[in-house]
């Protein structure tokens, strides 16, 4: 008995000592957005929502892991690399970066809203590692993530329908100066 509460005692005296930490080897990165394809800002616009970015640090376990440094880089892709045919239309924007942050969370899930400028996609760079008061310690991970923002249904509409009356108007005009030109 009396062994074994010394073993206890220089237990603890080496563990106060010496704190201990986790090394974890597989750290994942969890990003997402809701709605999953945000909208962009409209000016004057009643309905312009921000997206509820999530980024979310999950140990080999799935749990959460706690007390991490997260840099949060997010930059608009340009033009024809964007995967689209035209870009924004917005050059100031196209290629730059849009937000950027360090931030620390204790849970392990950091949560922000965020109105994205500009339609086309983006290109959203993670950087994560553990805080220094943090009982787990791993590599620093780089993760990168895209994000697809699309335009406004009311926007492709009204583009429609603006071709569609440029289009009758110039039927009408080609038929009543063309009528014109064979008198």
């Amino acid at each position: 008995m009396k062994k074994n509460v010394i073993n206890v005692a220089m237990l603890v005296i080496l563990m106060a000592v010496f704190p201990t930490t986790v090394a974890i080897s597989d750290v994942t990165v969890d990003f997402y957005t809701e709605p999953e394809n945000p909208y962009s800002f409209q000016p004057f616009f009643a309905k312009n929502q921000p997206a509820n970015v999530v980024v979310e640090i999950r140990d080999s376990a799935g749990n959460l892991v706690k007390n991490v440094n997260i840099k949060v880089d997010i930059e608009h892709v340009k033009g024809f690399a964007s995967g689209k045919v035209f870009n924004s239309g917005f050059p100031y924007l196209e290629g730059k970066k849009v937000f950027g942050g360090e931030f620390f969370t204790p849970d392990g899930r950091l949560e922000f809203s965020y109105i994205f400028p500009v339609r086309g996609s983006y290109k959203v760079n993670l950087k994560v590692s553990p805080a220094e008061d943090s009982s787990i310690t791993f590599e620093p991970v780089h993760k990168e993530f895209n994000v697809r923002v699309k335009e406004w249904g009311f926007e492709i509409r009204n583009a429609v329908i603006l071709v569609l009356i440029m289009l009758g108007f110039g039927i009408v005009l080609g038929v009543i100066y063309g009528r014109a030109g064979l008198r």
